[in-house]
Parts: structure tokens; C-alpha cells; sequence
């Protein structure tokens, strides 16, 4: 019988902790034991070791430190795994940690390239995505720009189908920072750009995540909304509803309160402005996707043609 993963995983632990214990002993071999710890503080994140994984990326850090005060450099690939995977492991439960490493982590972006260790193109692509959605999430908006900046570079120009998602994605990101930094202008612009690349890779069937356009879609929405643009807000939302209706045909579609509360903005908005008639279709839906959640609205709809 083949060997697990988990049992791989063992195997390769084993051997991260020999070469890190024959290092540690060694004398200017400092470079050697950071790439060592680095390893193993990866492997010992995918065994949700955590504790031990940031322990062994501190003590990478602690390393760069002195490399640094004896005026030698890292590479950048190195020094930017240290810094961001500390900071994945400190997430949610210390987030301004982990705002910190990877701020820190970014001041070297630019160095990044194909020949950088534990990095390819795609890594450092994959990896400031992930940066930029932590830090939004976060609450540090402010902070994604560097690596909004790293993914333009990486991405502009390309016209490959996974560097179109990817910049899809990028567009996302950014209007969402926008968003929460309250320049709700720019992030119009941002969205509506999501938009005319979704679309564009959805009509040449290259559009890897049909949830990627439609979140635009309500984003771009709930600004209108504010805006007072109705007529752009009500358009915005069909054009959502549709691609999850869509999802959920192809028994796609992971949450379907998403869409029954999509069903219940467009039919409140309708009831707002006493258009009746044309909330009747949402409400109608709402109640097929989710009878108890429409008790209320249903109420109000009746009350509304009664009077």
C-alpha cells in the first residue's frame, strides 16, 4: 500500500529536523539553517503544527536579523517567506502582527523574480492575492497597494487565460480597498473593470469562477444604491441574480442565501418606491428559494396591494 500523505509528510519532517539539528551546531552556516527552518516551518504548517511553525520562523527571522547587522543580505525570496508566513500563521487571532510581517515582508516585493528561492511567477502572484485579501480583511486597506502594485506589474500585458483571471481578481482586490477607504468613486472604476474582463473571459468560455463576475456586479450595486442611481442599481442586481441563478442550475452555487438575499434587496428597493408589480417577480422567487426566510417580506407585499 502507498504511503499516506500524512505519512510523506512525517518522513519529511524527519528529515527537516536532522538537517536543522546538524546546522544549529555549525558555525557560518547561518544561510543554510534559514532555508532549513524556512522548510521546516512549511511543513509544519501543512501538519497544523502551528505553534512549532511559527517558533521556527521566528527563529528564521531572528537569523535575517543577524545576517543583516553583519551587513549581508538575504535573498529576497527567503526573506519575503519568513516575513509572510509568520504572518499567515498569525491571522485572525493577531492581526496586526500579522498586518506587520507582511508590511515588513513587502518592502522587498519588488526584488522577487523567477529565480528567487521558494518563489515562481505564480507564487508571488498567488501569494500578494492572498496578502491583499488578509489585509482587507483585516482591516488595513491601506496597506495592499505594494502588492496590488507587485500584481499589476506581473500581470499587465499578459493575455493568457490564468494571468486574465488573476487580473480579474486584481481588480476585485483594489475596488474592494477602495471601498473600504471610502473613495467609492475609484472603486466604481475598479469594479467596472471587473466587469468588462469577466465578461470578456465569459463569453470565450476562459472565466474560471463565475462568483469572480457576479461579485462586481453587487458591489458595483450597492454604490449605485447609495448613489441614488437606481436605474444602474436595479441593472447591476439582475445581472448578479442572473450568473447565481445560473450557479445554482449547474448545483454550483455554495450558499444560496447569497442569492435569496440578492432576491429580497431588488424586492424591498421595488416596495420602496411602491412598485409593486415589479417586486412581486423577486419576492415570488425569494419564497421558492426560501420559504421561511420570506415571511416577512411576504407581509409587506400583501399589505402593499391591499393599500
Amino acid at each position: 500500500m502507498s504511503p499516506s500523505f500524512d505519512e510523506h509528510l512525517e518522513a519529511i519532517l524527519e528529515d527537516c529536523n536532522n538537517r536543522v539539528n546538524r546546522l544549529e551546531g555549525s558555525e557560518g552556516q547561518k544561510s543554510e539553517l534559514l532555508e532549513a527552518l524556512i522548510n521546516r516551518g512549511k511543513v509544519l504548517s501543512m501538519m497544523e503544527l502551528y505553534t512549532s511553525a511559527i517558533s521556527d520562523f521566528d527563529e528564521a527571522i531572528d537569523i535575517i536579523k543577524e545576517l543583516e547587522n553583519e551587513g549581508k543580505e538575504t535573498d529576497a525570496g527567503s526573506y519575503v517567506r519568513a516575513f509572510i508566513s509568520r504572518g499567515e500563521l498569525y491571522g485572525i487571532e493577531s492581526p496586526e502582527q500579522m498586518a506587520e510581517d507582511y508590511i515588513t515582508a513587502s518592502a522587498r516585493l519588488n526584488e522577487l523574480d523567477e529565480n528567487s528561492k521558494h518563489y515562481d511567477r505564480k507564487k508571488i502572484i498567488t501569494m500578494c492575492m492572498a496578502c491583499c485579501e488578509d489585509l482587507i480583511d483585516a482591516g488595513y486597506p491601506s496597506e495592499v497597494s505594494v502588492f496590488i502594485d507587485e500584481l499589476y506589474k506581473m500581470l499587465i500585458g499578459r493575455d493568457d487565460d490564468w494571468s486574465r483571471n488573476r487580473y480579474l481578481e486584481m481588480m476585485n482586490l483594489s475596488a474592494q480597498a477602495m471601498r473600504e477607504m471610502d473613495m467609492d468613486d475609484r472603486a466604481l472604476e475598479y469594479y467596472s473593470d471587473a466587469i468588462d474582463i469577466g465578461q470578456a473571459l465569459f463569453e470565450k468560455g476562459s472565466l474560471e469562477d463565475l462568483m469572480s463576475l457576479a461579485f462586481p456586479f453587487v458591489s458595483r450595486g450597492d454604490i449605485e444604491q447609495e448613489k441614488g442611481l437606481l436605474d444602474l442599481y436595479f441593472a447591476d442586481r439582475r445581472a448578479a441574480i442572473a450568473i447565481l441563478e445560473e450557479l445554482l442550475a449547474m448545483n454550483k452555487l455554495d450558499d444560496i442565501d447569497v442569492l435569496v438575499k440578492l432576491h429580497q434587496d431588488v424586492a424591498n428597493a421595488y416596495l420602496t418606491l411602491n412598485k409593486v408589480k415589479e417586486a412581486e417577480e423577486h419576492l415570488m422567487r425569494e419564497v421558492m428559494l426560501n420559504m421561511d426566510g420570506a415571511e416577512e417580506y411576504i407581509k409587506e407585499f400583501v399589505n402593499r396591494k391591499v393599500n
